[in-house]
């Protein structure tokens, strides 16, 4: 037998464990006068034999080799000893041998058959799944069903002294679960590394695994699972209710076992492999970005527009310099790499450096300026940064420093001290003319509204202590009014106005309510103050105290009205006094008894009379004018034409002696007018131009049709008017000249009643063309008054 390779690995207990059984039962048979059937007389042995051999790796011809060999032996036995059975004996015998063969060939094939097609179905399972999570529990569940007796089943994997369930089928098992290596089943057959079977758990000293104990288990069976002689773990399985598990079920529960192994192995090499696989992928992968990050540092390094280099902490040499560095030096890279970074600064800058890189080396960083020397022999300063660095021990190896030429920044720092310096000077000049405006200025902030800066005439003009304030809600604190009597809301004051929405704000009359108590009327003025992309940066507000203008004007107004009423009731009472003495002249005029002498000083007293009575007049219109709203007119259908006539005709009259001339150009002159109110403004025109003209000169009236209005031109001859005269020319109580006589009032009686006819008035005044005034006047009373009712030109 050991010449099987089979069985060269087995021991000699193993190669005659069944073969007692057989021969004492085919010797019962010998003996027996009438032996029962061989497969009676032979019983199990056969077949537990032939399931040994399968498991120890037999194959048939092998199993059959192993009978044939023990026919053989006992022949020979028999012939070296001379015993020579009858041929009913040798007969038994030989068919008992045959029945064993036979036995052992069926049982054989059964079970192979049988464990091909649970190892099939698990080699069907682990197609695709080479992780162990995935494929064990379907192996397991292979073994379930082919197994009936086997209710749970288990894989437990070694980690150190430790086992931990990889998988189970009919048992549930906490996730964390772990059994030591020597207590209970699993920990047994981990220990041992041989299989460990249990028929009645109950009854058996040796207590079965915790993880099994309390599943109601009958029995239980263990299997190592050894690859090369190193433990992967435990297989394990058990019944609820059989305490004996067949030869057939532990082999074919081995068998799995092992191919579990095998897949176990295999999953985990395949995991390793993975892992290994990711690790060198991870590490590939920060080799790249290392590299990467190599190579854009060194993009860095050359591009940088700052000068970058290293060098040796022994003697300060340069390693390497970046281009920047060595342009900014004039030198080339080859030039500098090799030379003391010393040679690079101004001699007067070289015996700090070692105090430099001192200070450097104490911490991670220093920074300090410098001058530096180009290759021609120019200075420059530099900014220089430096970095030591350390090896794990702590001690400097290198040094880098980065420097930048900061010609520029001293520049502009000078230029910004300059500038700062003419800042505060513009600021003091500033604060000065502030300070001795006449008028309250405060200064905003947009958007917020905070108050910045006050002058003290603000201050005295608001009656407080100027204090910043920090939104524009605070403004509604102070207390201002509209000229109508409505206080002022938050965003209706002036500044806010023209810090929220831009407005500029100009001559705003209000009066504001200072500390003490008492109002003082203001001008406010506010604008905003704009950036160069037109964003409001900030609003000024300037307040002029018109409080004792406001007064005087008051005191002036009630004087002038009390003036004026004062003269309407004189000219009203001085009527009745003067009609009496104008009736008495006119009767001594037309008696003929009075003497020549008499007549010419009544005729004297008459025209004083008319003289007075117009001044009278002229004081009542003027009266009515200021204190009625304007002359009053009354406009009725009639011709210009003949209104302007009887005014010149009456001129004709009063002036016998003077040539006064109406000129009518062809045209329509109806329309509305106040036929007396015309007449007095041809008067007053008439007497004026011929009261200020040479003697011997005409005055013409000159009348035009311009369709919706008619003009009337008076012109005279004469000194013309001066031109300081002409722009109070039409106001009341005022002479062009000191010549003649009367109140000034005609003039502005005209104005009033070219006004009142909704018409314009103007004069002109040169010494060759002499004066001329010109009146329009529309032919209808509705209407706004024309272009020229603005007054003289």
């Amino acid at each position: 037998m050991r010449e099987l390779p089979a069985a060269r690995v087995l021991s000699q207990v193993a190669l005659r464990d069944h073969l007692p059984l057989l021969l004492e039962a085919i010797a019962d048979m010998m003996v027996q006068s009438a032996p029962p059937p061989a497969e009676d007389a032979l019983g199990s042995v056969p077949d537990v034999h032939a399931l040994e051999r399968l498991g120890e790796g037999f194959d048939l011809r092998q199993v059959v080799t192993e009978y044939r060999l023990l026919r053989r032996c006992v022949l020979r036995l028999w012939a070296a000893r001379g015993l020579e059975g009858s041929p009913e004996a040798t007969a038994v015998f030989h068919d008992a041998v045959d029945e064993a063969v036979t036995a052992s060939v069926t049982r054989y094939m059964r079970a192979r058959d049988r464990t091909f097609q649970a190892l099939d179905s698990i080699s069907a399972a682990a197609i695709g799944s080479p992780d162990v999570s995935s494929f064990l529990p379907q192996l397991l569940q292979v073994l379930q069903e082919t197994v009936p007796v086997v209710d749970v089943v288990a894989v437990l994997v070694c980690e150190g002294d430790l086992l931990r369930v990889e998988s189970a089928v009919g048992v549930e098992v906490k996730k964390d679960w772990r059994g030591r290596v020597g207590e209970g089943l699993s920990g047994a057959v981990a220990a041992t590394r041989q299989p460990v079977l249990v028929h009645e758990q109950a009854t058996d000293a040796r207590r079965i695994s915790p993880l099994l104990q309390a599943q109601g288990l009958r029995a239980a069976y263990g299997v190592p699972l050894l690859l090369d002689g190193a433990l992967l773990g435990v297989a394990l399985m058990g019944s609820r209710t059989s305490q004996e598990f067949s030869s057939e079920d532990l082999l074919l529960f081995r068998t799995m076992a092992a191919r579990t192994t095998s897949m176990l192995a295999r999953a985990q090499a395949h995991a390793r492999e993975q892992q290994a696989r990711a690790e060198a992928e991870q590490s590939l992968a920060r080799l790249r970005a290392s590299e990467e990050r190599r190579k854009r540092w060194e993009e860095i390094f050359t591009h940088l527009g700052v000068g970058v280099v290293l060098t040796r902490v022994q003697d300060g040499v340069l390693e390497d310099v970046n281009p920047a560095f060595a342009r900014m030096h004039g030198f080339t890279r080859e030039e500098l790499v090799g030379r003391p970074l010393q040679d690079t600064f101004a001699p007067e800058s070289r015996g700090t450096l070692s105090r430099h890189m001192g200070v450097a080396d104490s911490k991670t960083h220093h920074e300090y300026e410098s001058m530096h020397l180009r290759k021609d022999g120019t200075r420059f300063p530099v900014l220089t940064h430096v970095t030591s660095f350390r090896d794990e021990s702590g001690q400097v190896v290198q040094r880098a420093g980065a420097f930048m030429d900061i010609t520029q920044r001293r520049v502009a720092e000078a230029e910004r001290q300059r500038l700062l310096s003419g800042i505060e000077a513009e600021r003091a000049r500033l604060a000065a003319v502030l300070e001795q405006l006449p008028v309250g200025v405060l200064l905003a902030e947009a958007s917020s509204g905070r108050l910045m800066l006050s002058n003290r005439h603000m201050e005295r003009l608001l009656g407080t202590v100027f204090t910043p304030e920090e939104d524009l809600r605070a403004y509604g604190a102070s207390v201002g009014y509209h000229l109508d009597g409505r206080p002022y809301l938050d965003g209706e004051w002036p500044l806010a106005r023209s810090l929220l929405r831009g407005e500029v704000v100009e001559g705003e009359e209000l009066d504001i309510q200072r500390e003490e108590g008492a109002r003082a009327s203001v001008l406010a003025s506010s604008a905003p103050i704009r950036g160069r992309e037109g964003t409001i940066l900030a609003g000024v507000l300037t307040l002029v105290d018109v409080t004792p203008l406001r007064r005087a004007e008051a005191a002036a107004r009630q004087a002038a009205e009390f003036g004026e009423k004062l003269i309407g009731i004189v000219s009203h009472d001085l009527r009745n006094p003067l009609n009496a003495i104008h009736l008495s002249v006119t009767q001594l005029l037309h008696s003929e008894q009075l003497p020549p002498r008499e007549q010419r000083a009544a005729a004297r007293i008459s025209k004083a009379g008319d003289r007075m009575k117009r001044m009278i007049e002229e004081l009542l219109d003027f009266t009515r004018g200021r204190l009625g709203g304007g002359i009053p007119i009354h406009r009725k259908p009639g011709d210009l034409r003949a209104v302007v006539r009887q005014g010149v005709e009456e001129l004709e009259a009063a002036w016998p002696d003077r040539q006064v001339l109406l000129h009518v150009e062809p045209g329509r002159y109806e329309g509305e007018w106040d036929a007396g109110r015309f007449v007095q403004v041809v008067s007053n025109l008439g007497s004026n131009a011929l009261q200020y003209s040479p003697p011997g000169s005409p005055v013409t009236f000159r009348l035009k049709d311009e369709g919706a209005a008619v003009v009337l031109e008076v012109h005279n001859l004469g000194l013309p008017i001066p031109p300081e005269a002409l722009p109070h020319l039409f106001d009341p109580f005022r002479r062009a000249a000191s010549e003649g006589g009367g109140l000034g009032l005609g003039l502005y009686i005209v104005e009033q009643v070219v006004k009142g006819h909704q018409g314009g008035l103007s004069v002109t005044s040169t010494a060759p063309e002499g004066t001329t005034f010109r009146l329009s006047v529309p032919r209808e009373g509705a209407g706004p008054p024309g272009p020229e009712a603005a007054g003289p030109r």
